[in-house]
């Protein structure tokens, strides 16, 4: 996907800092930003310029007639209607919604995906599951995708019912995993759309969850793939981690392409039964190379029972856990 060539002029300085930084660091992969201090210098500069974001201009410096789609950042609601390619944005909301808005009326059709063609050089796949400790699935796959996030692009795909990410990521957006899915199973995509399905918090990306969560068992292996190849590759994710649900047709096969899987250990007998019997299907389906992949971890045992999803990232991340995790990552750092 070519990066959308956005030139931004906003008078409020310190608001204009804060934007920048965030679109910058956040969205290098879809914006090239070209940045103006005056509006008639942006003006001559429009018609290399693929959309425009300007704020705090004043009525008066509004123009319809450039042939470019351009953004006024408003913080009170407008006195006028918008014309043609002119749009109002909303000034003081998350800047995710803003990025969407952006695409929703530029990003660019992507066409079919040729399957089989893998992930990029740059990219990989990482799964978390868990046969009895699910409720901490969560927590230790937000965990890992922070850790990794502080030198990646990284985004959760969360494929486990009612997994609780809603509270962390939000239900705000547009779309979510379904329209995805959608677009996986039609091999058709949209940039725009895409980015309105995803979420951003402390660093992260987070796809928004599917509103009916019995589509993700329905959903095959084959689909989920050519979703993560097109994530990592035209949206540029270098890891893309599957926090994984009920099993799907073809799940082996999606844990086969994935570089490492994190299987949250259960604790107690039993736990080590179920472990033993999912590790010789795991061998059965996959071999020797996909039993190698596996790495079992032992999340510690929470003992409140008000613990929160961000308390225990918070702790997890800098305790035994993160260091743990962080021993793990070299051996998938360089994958192809």
């Amino acid at each position: 996907m070519n990066r959308i060539r956005l030139g931004v002029c906003i008078a409020d300085h310190e608001y204009c800092d804060r934007i920048t930084l965030c679109l910058a660091k956040h969205y290098r992969e879809q914006l090239e930003l070209h940045m103006f201090s005056e509006p008639e210098m942006l003006w001559e500069s429009a018609e290399g310029l693929d959309a425009i974001l300007m704020g705090d201009c004043g009525v008066k410096k509004i123009r319809t007639d450039i042939g470019k789609a351009v953004f006024y950042l408003c913080d009170e609601e407008p006195a006028q209607e918008p014309e043609g390619d002119v749009f109002f944005v909303e000034k003081y909301q998350e800047v995710n919604k803003i990025v969407d808005e952006i695409m929703r009326h530029v990003g660019e059709e992507i066409e079919s995906v040729q399957q089989g063609t893998g992930l990029t050089r740059k990219s990989r796949a990482l799964a978390v599951y868990s046969l009895s400790e699910n409720e901490y699935q969560l927590p230790l796959a937000v965990t890992l995708a922070s850790i990794l996030s502080e030198n990646e692009h990284v985004l959760l795909l969360d494929l486990q019912e009612n997994s609780g990410i809603s509270q962390i990521a939000g239900t705000e957006g547009s779309a979510g995993l379904e329209e995805l899915l959608v677009m996986a199973e039609s091999g058709r995509y949209s940039s725009g759309r895409m980015l309105s399905c995803i979420g951003h918090v402390d660093g992260t990306d987070y796809v928004y969850p599917a509103d009916n969560t019995e589509c993700l068992c329905e959903t095959s292996a084959s689909t989920y793939q050519s979703l993560i190849q097109v994530l990592s590759r035209e949206m540029g994710y270098q890891t893309i981690i599957l926090n994984l649900g009920s099993r799907f047709m073809g799940f082996f096969d999606a844990l086969d392409a994935c570089q490492e899987v994190y299987l949250v250990r259960g604790h107690g007998g039993l736990a080590q039964w179920r472990q033993r019997e999912f590790m010789s299907e795991a061998e059965r389906h996959g071999g020797e190379e996909l039993v190698g992949k596996i790495r079992e971890i032992d999340v510690p045992i929470v003992g409140s029972p008000s613990a929160t999803c961000e308390r225990l990232v918070e702790q997890w991340k800098w305790n035994e856990l993160g260091d743990s995790i962080r021993g793990m990552i070299p051996r998938v750092a360089a994958c192809g």
